[in-house]
């Protein structure tokens, strides 16, 4: 398929001005526009991806199949379209966790090549300090540490862009947003308290907390900013959203942000550092392990940063700190992960970011990177990582590691704990390191790990059986009144003229797709057959309307599980064509046999 489909189908339509309605079924893109000279038919026909296009009931029709959905929105992205206006779509729920996690990943992917670099380029230059080739105190140390700190700084900017285009809300009025709350007029508001401190809004108390490094608040931020447009736009007329949207969202969301994402990050950072210390203070061991281990999920969160000021202030009064090597730990346990992806994938555009993601760990100590590209992106590794942090961790807080300069915890700042403790140091590193690494391999990757190219190689090279999904009378694909389906655009197959509502697994495996007008299901076999059935045509008009889905996307099938039930009554009441096909989508890929109660062959090969 081609890269950027969506985008390369926006511009050949004319752009987002030709369009005046967009959504999608099962699978194809459905759009009308102001002016369809503007639309380049030819042009689209030819795009890889693209299996046709067709006009019916004043709709232009552009037949991609199962993936229709990720190529809408990769066409939304382009444009400013909510993308809740979709007809249909996949459904399936997400556990809270992932759901959290697939988010964070999505807002941080586009920053991860920043990351990366800058994480490099960090531990280049603290290298090249610890070597004595360049003064802290040069010029040019600082313009190097501006280059390389920068992404972090304005952090909270970067990730209010990224988030706006997640959450689809204006991505320029988000960065003005987390820019009002960083600009030095406003951290100038705390004085010489900081965190904590108390400042009035139209005479509501706001406490104030330094914005920049910081992750959730910006993230919390913008997606309340993506609701509150929304809501305007829908009672704002069109001719004065330009002027009104923009103003009404900076009057409500900066002083918003400011009065309650600052509070959470200033409670939650000083009830974590009040609980941390008082576990330092009980066992090493299990305050290492702990440390260890949870250091990595913080950081997901933002909350590694409300910890920072203890340990300073540790190595201020006292002159060392025991919080810094343990944060250490969880950098090798994250190296560890970083290394067990670079040999477990077979993706080469994932190998070259994992030796990326493990030199910004090594030189500087910086874990986003692997986190967000890796962990995040594939969960397992996120879990080897905090055992590799845990129990290197234990080792290292049992041994009373100390660090006498707060650093973050790569090979090039080593010297900061060198002492009576180092030996231990290393030793510790060294098992959160092999910790990671192992149980990675162990874990694995998940389906991820596959390359396409294997996935299609695998469905080649396995032969299906498939059982009739529904009870009815079986007919030829080609006798289906609808093109996409009848001249085997979408694959080839069968189609079922049902004497039931019910409709069936065909065989053993995983729900791929269910759409949100519950009226067609995608399924993917154990050995790779992916299936499309579509109950009735054009029934994505009734909007899930006598449909009842009984699975979800992801559920696990066996052969005769009941997936779905309709009203067949009801929808031959209303004058649709119940017709249902039965397409095998890669069916150019696979040797496939079906069985049915039809008196003729269904080949695929």
């Amino acid at each position: 398929m081609e890269k950027d489909l969506g985008k390369k189908i926006l511009q050949l339509v004319g752009g987002e001005a030709n369009i005046s309605a967009i959504t999608h079924c099962a699978t194809r893109l459905r759009m009308s526009f102001q002016d369809k000279k503007k639309v380049d038919e030819a042009g689209i026909k030819q795009l890889d991806g693209v299996l046709g296009t067709m006009e019916k009931g004043g709709q232009y029709q552009v037949i991609i199949g199962p993936a229709v959905d990720q190529i809408y929105q990769d066409l939304i992205r382009a444009t400013c379209f909510e993308s809740g206006v979709t007809e249909a779509g996949p459904k399936g729920k997400k556990n809270i966790i992932t759901l959290f996690l697939d988010t964070v990943a999505g807002i941080f992917t586009p920053l991860l090549p920043l990351l990366a670099g800058s994480g490099v380029l960090r531990g280049i230059v603290l290298l090249l300090t610890q070597v004595g080739w360049l003064s802290e105190k040069s010029s040019t140390y600082v313009i190097l540490t501006a280059a390389s700190t920068a992404v972090f700084y304005f952090l909270p900017i970067l990730l209010a862009f990224t988030a706006a285009k997640k959450f689809g809300a204006n991505p320029f009025v988000a960065v003005a947003v987390m820019g009002a709350l960083i600009m030095p007029e406003f951290t100038a508001l705390m004085g010489n308290k900081g965190n904590g401190a108390i400042t009035h809004f139209i005479g509501i108390p706001i406490v104030l907390m330094n914005y920049t490094s910081t992750v959730i608040p910006a993230i919390l931020a913008i997606w309340c900013q993506s609701k509150l447009e929304k809501g305007l736009k829908k009672i704002i007329p069109t001719s004065m959203q330009l002027l009104f949207v923009s103003l009404i969202t900076l009057l409500i969301m900066v002083p918003l942000t400011a009065a309650v994402f600052g509070p959470f990050g200033v409670y939650v950072g000083e009830a974590l550092a009040k609980f941390i210390n008082a576990l330092m203070s009980t066992n090493g061991w299990i305050a290492g392990a702990f440390i260890g281990g949870v250091w990595n999920i913080m950081v997901i969160f933002g909350l590694q940063w409300a910890v920072n000021p203890i340990m300073i202030q540790n190595i201020s009064v006292l002159g060392y700190d025991k919080i810094v090597p343990l944060s250490a730990a969880a950098n090798f346990g994250m190296a560890g992960a970083a290394l067990g992806t670079l040999i477990k994938t077979k993706d080469k555009k994932m190998k070259s970011f994992s030796v990326s993601a493990l030199l910004s760990i090594f030189f500087a100590g910086i874990t986003e990177p692997a986190i967000y590209g890796i962990a995040v992106r594939y969960k397992k590794p996120l879990i080897a990582a905090v055992l590799g942090g845990a129990i290197g961790g234990a080792f290292i807080g049992g041994m009373s590691v100390n660090a006498y300069a707060f650093v973050f915890g790569g090979l090039t700042t080593l010297p900061a704990f060198v002492g009576k403790t180092f030996v231990y140091y290393v030793i510790g590193l060294l098992i959160c390191f092999v910790v990671g690494t192992v149980a990675t391999l162990i874990l694995g990757l998940g389906e991820e790990e596959q390359t396409p190219e294997d996935k299609e190689m695998g469905a080649q090279n396995r032969e299906e059986t498939i059982e009739q999904p529904l009870v009815g009378e079986v007919i030829q694909l080609a006798e289906v009144k609808d093109p996409v389906f009848s001249q085997e655009t979408l694959g080839k197959g069968f189609a079922i003229v049902p004497t039931t509502g019910e409709v069936y697994a065909p065989f053993n495996g995983v729900v791929s797709m269910v759409f949100k007008t519950k009226h067609a299901i995608g399924l993917k076999s154990d050995n790779g057959t992916e299936l499309l059935i579509h109950v009735g045509l054009d029934t994505v008009q009734l909007n899930g309307e006598y449909f009842e889905t009984l699975v979800k996307e992801g559920d696990r099938v066996k052969m005769g599980d009941m997936l779905l039930t309709f009203n067949l009554a009801k929808l031959q009441e209303k004058g649709y064509d119940v017709t249902t096909p039965v397409v095998v989508t890669n069916s150019a890929q696979k040797e496939i046999r079906l069985k049915t109660e039809a008196d003729f062959p269904v080949e695929f090969a």
